[in-house]
């Protein structure tokens, strides 16, 4: 689609700059696509490692923790789960790749006490609230790789979109423009040659 513009040798000059940066600009957001595209590939596949980890051993320690304690009251259970002093101290934190601000959790134990299980069996209770101890590092690294994913495939999909709007409007607008101003100018010039011959012609004619 030609550009509304007057078809001016200044206007030209302006159409031909905004095209080299208009292509400069697109370079620079291919470059920034591919480098996401293949982030996001590799944060995917730590997704998958993480999540097959949790995705096998989190249902066997909800069921054995279950079953351990499927033979008390509700009430008992409750008072169970208020015994453990653990502290966990989570940090969400932020790293900036290709400009976009991933999530970084971090944590460490600030106490660490097993739960009190006066007057009945619990070290079966209690071995099941190790075992998801040890899996919590994996159950935040997959929220942390999960939101870094959501948050990667946006700005892909930003992206995506001005290296379309370049690529397949702005670029072969100006490109169109640019031509058919030429073409104004160039007509102009052969017409004002044209003028001036004949003007020569007229004068030598006397």
């Amino acid at each position: 689609m030609i550009l509304r513009v007057n078809p001016t040798r200044m206007e030209l000059l302006r159409l031909r700059k905004r095209h080299q940066l208009a292509k400069r600009g697109h370079k620079l957001l291919k470059d920034k696509q591919e480098g996401l595209m293949k982030r996001f590939i590799e944060l995917a596949e730590q997704y998958v490692r993480y999540q097959r980890r949790v995705s096998r051993e989190l249902p066997t320690i909800l069921a054995d923790f279950v079953g351990q304690t499927a033979g008390y009251p509700v009430d008992v259970v409750d008072i169970l789960s208020r015994t453990t002093s653990t502290e966990l101290d989570v940090r969400v934190l932020t790293q900036s790749v290709m400009n976009v601000p991933l999530p970084k959790l971090t944590f460490s134990v600030e106490k660490f006490e097993s739960p009190t299980f006066s007057g009945i069996d619990g070290a079966g209770i209690e071995a099941s609230l190790l075992h998801l101890y040890r899996l919590l590092p994996s159950l935040m690294k997959v929220a942390e790789i999960e939101t870094g994913i959501r948050l990667m495939a946006d700005e892909i999909e930003r992206t995506r979109r001005r290296v379309n709007a370049l690529e397949y409007v702005m670029i072969p607008n100006l490109e169109e423009t640019i031509r058919f101003i030429s073409s104004k100018l160039d007509e102009g010039e052969r017409a004002t040659i044209t003028r001036l011959l004949k003007i020569k012609e007229m004068i030598l004619s006397h």
